[in-house]
């Protein structure tokens, strides 16, 4: 065991997934209140409560990461899931939507079409024509900090910590 100040608490990896399934779905609940107090018809439903649900499920398994690298990993992780959020609104706002299916069938378009934008930045994939629906800007966005903020606090508040 490791002594003095180098001494460091780690977040379990069950306790940082547990952790991050309940932010994703505190997260999830959120998001959809956010859309609906919006009236945003874009993203859909189903899609915004399953990209946040699967935004707290790996802003668990991150901040379990981070617990093994940092001594205070909780400032980190706020720092990441809000440049996440900012990076994520500002592909959607300001690139065209990528063209093509996209490869992943599951319903996190919220987390996987920026990733496709930033490939096709480097030449991965394509960009389309059409743009993000400029009335829903605003509600996207919200929908984004809404999901990080929850997740932000939830997770290093629930995922406890162990020697």
């Amino acid at each position: 065991m490791m002594q003095g100040s180098h001494a460091r608490n780690v977040v379990g990896w069950g306790s940082g997934l547990l952790a991050g399934v309940g932010a994703g779905v505190v997260a999830a609940l959120a998001g959809l209140a956010v859309g609906a107090a919006m009236r945003a018809s874009i993203p859909p439903p189903l899609f915004v409560a399953w990209s946040a649900f699967a935004a707290g499920v790996l802003g668990g398994l991150l901040y379990a990461w981070l617990s093994r690298l940092l001594n205070r990993p909780a400032p980190a992780f706020w720092i990441i899931t809000l440049a996440l959020a900012t990076i994520d609104s500002a592909l959607i706002a300001f690139l065209p939507m990528p063209a093509g299916a996209s490869p992943v069938r599951l319903p996190i378009v919220g987390l996987i079409v920026p990733l496709r934008q930033l490939a096709a930045l480097v030449g991965i994939g394509r960009l389309g024509e059409r743009h993000f629906p400029a009335a829903n800007l605003a509600a996207d966005t919200l929908m984004h900090y809404t999901t990080a903020v929850a997740v932000a606090i939830l997770v290093p508040a629930w995922a406890g910590r162990r020697e």
